[in-house]
């Protein structure tokens, strides 16, 4: 295991090196029957430390899988799960620390939280980030995405702050923490441009996720999806924001999404809410994302498994 982890931060670091764009194929991909009980999960964080997989649903469900892997074995059972009492909608695990952090988005707010050693139960107690801006949470926007690296936490509001989520302003803004003592603390805020007006019936868009690039501190990838209500479709393309330290900017690639979730005849993305990095498949780098089913009988849980590619 040492050895794998070793390898793909050395893949990482070299790629970061030359500046190359990261890109992602199609590998393949699961829908599991509704009958199967897995519904609503919004979040998705594998550990390699302990090969745990741990998925977080919308509706204060948790669930932990030890033995994925392969795709075929998310048609087993969880090996446990348990009810946290809250609507999570990203979960995120820093070793280092030992500490959690998630997200939260109800009716009456958003926000991110963080426990160490285990994601709080239903009447544990937890801390609360402080954002630096409201969120339109009557919108149903508020905070869905949340990635580590190295030494932040980045955090991306799902379209914005309260003031900037408007139709006809694409420019949002991530805020970065620093990791200091076991904790973090606010670090600067960074720009983004967000797709506006992709779906008309939902024209602000969302950001349902991020994730960082591992050993890699200058680049996030970032999941944007809407959904279009008279086709009943989901567009949603995974992009590439290069981190520019000196202006502050996440600079998207958008000409040149990392992935088109879109771009495939036979295949059609649910409602993609979820990623993490899983283990190697073939030797390659598997990033696996997951839909939420938002628990519709019209809607379904996909496990897709994109292959990372040198570009």
């Amino acid at each position: 295991m040492k050895l794998l982890l070793s390898a793909f931060l050395c893949l990482f670091s070299f790629l970061s090196g030359q500046s190359q764009t990261v890109s992602f194929a199609f590998n393949d991909y699961l829908t599991l029957p509704h009958s199967r009980n897995l519904h609503t999960i919004s979040g998705l964080e594998y550990i390699p430390q302990r090969q745990e997989w741990q998925l977080a649903g919308d509706r204060g469900q948790y669930f932990l899988f030890r033995n994925i892997h392969q795709l075929t074995d998310w048609a087993c059972r969880p090996d446990s799960s348990f009810q946290t009492g809250l609507y999570l909608e990203a979960v995120r695990y820093d070793a280092a620390s030992d500490t959690y952090f998630f997200t939260v988005e109800n009716n009456n707010e958003s926000f991110v939280g963080y426990r160490k050693h285990a994601i709080p139960q239903t009447g544990e107690s937890f801390e609360r980030l402080p954002l630096p801006h409201s969120l339109p949470v009557k919108k149903n926007k508020g905070v869905e995405a949340l990635a580590l690296t190295t030494h932040y936490l980045w955090v991306a509001p799902e379209a914005g702050s309260l003031e900037e989520a408007r139709v006809d302003n694409s420019l949002i803004h991530f805020y970065r923490y620093k990791k200091v003592n076991g904790s973090v603390v606010f670090d600067a805020e960074f720009s983004y441009q967000i797709d506006r007006n992709v779906c008309p019936s939902e024209a602000l868009g969302g950001i349902s996720e991020i994730i960082a690039i591992p050993g890699d501190e200058t680049r996030l990838l970032v999941l944007e999806r809407c959904y279009e209500n008279s086709t009943k479709t989901v567009t949603a393309k995974l992009y590439e924001a290069r981190i520019d330290e000196a202006t502050h900017q996440l600079i998207k690639q958008k000409e040149k999404p990392a992935f088109d979730f879109n771009g495939r005849n036979s295949f059609h993305p649910d409602n993609v809410e979820a990623m993490t990095w899983g283990e190697d498949l073939d030797g390659k780098k598997i990033l696996v994302v997951m839909t939420d089913d938002n628990a519709s009988k019209n809607q379904w849980t996909q496990i897709i498994l994109l292959e990372l590619q040198i570009n």
